[in-house]
């Protein structure tokens, strides 16, 4: 969603169209919607990142993995390398580490953001209750960021939350730092 990183990648995309296309899709069809959203795309920040997240959001396809840019041997993105200051794994995949615009401690909290979103947006367990997470900020990405961050600094995990640990430590944060009525919270988990 981002017009500069999509000349960045050369990628011509009519960003009204492809929302018209996605609205159709989920209002007049049966179609499943499964979107990817890539961070560490050229001159990518976390800014923009989390703008187009709020976008998809508000298209409400089924599914929205996020992931961190891998650079595939043979692929184009390597032209980019200088400019933008890519650094990658050494490691197949070859995911990105940092950028020129999003910094390695970004990159690691964007990984966390996606693993707790699979579990929390993805899922299908909280198609009710996700939403509670930004209802009085309107800004979704940055929100439920702060959950990320929360959810990691309580349990210090990305794997091994069992679902009734999950919806105790929602219910928790829900309750205590964005002041969800606990009835509310209680009800709609």
């Amino acid at each position: 969603f981002n017009p500069v990183v999509s000349e960045n990648i050369s990628r011509r995309q009519d960003l009204v169209k492809l929302e018209d296309n996605l609205k159709f899709l989920r209002t007049q069809t049966g179609v499943h919607l499964h979107v990817d959203l890539i961070a560490g795309l050229p001159g990518e920040t976390m800014d923009s990142f989390g703008n187009g997240f709020d976008r998809l959001i508000g298209l409400n396809p089924q599914e929205i993995q996020i992931g961190i840019l891998k650079r595939l041997r043979g692929t184009p993105i390597v032209r980019h390398d200088s400019e933008f200051q890519m650094i990658y794994d050494s490691n197949a995949p070859y995911e990105v580490l940092r950028t020129r615009d999003f910094e390695f401690i970004d990159l690691q909290r964007i990984k966390r953001f996606a693993r707790y979103w699979d579990l929390v947006g993805n899922s299908g367990n909280f198609v009710d209750s996700v939403s509670l997470f930004w209802e009085s900020t309107k800004m979704p990405f940055f929100s439920f960021m702060a959950f990320s961050d929360w959810l990691y600094l309580r349990t210090g995990q990305r794997h091994g939350i069992a679902l009734t640990r999950l919806v105790a430590f929602i219910f928790e944060y829900l309750t205590s730092q964005i002041s969800v009525d606990s009835n509310v919270a209680a009800k709609t988990l």
